[in-house]
């Protein structure tokens, strides 16, 4: 990104729906965490994290979809 700030409540506003405000605020800092060591979080991802956190998906279904996209599934 171009600024210094990763912004991820605004670009992925949605995601953050039914999230409690400790995992609102767990989910940024994992985001902005990443993205200063140099990971652009994708929106599946902040997706699929999300939904993780809101038990909508398994763990071994997250790990599953974050495999399939780095091609190793």
């Amino acid at each position: 990104m171009d600024d210094q700030r990763l912004n991820a409540r605004e670009r992925w506003l949605e995601a953050f729906d039914g999230l409690s405000a400790l995992q609102a605020h767990a989910l940024e800092q994992a985001l902005v965490s990443s993205w200063h060591e140099g990971v652009e979080p994708t929106a599946d991802l902040v997706h699929d994290i999300a939904a993780r956190a809101r038990s909508e998906i398994s763990f071994s279904e997250f790990r599953d979809r974050v495999l399939r996209r780095a091609g190793v599934q």
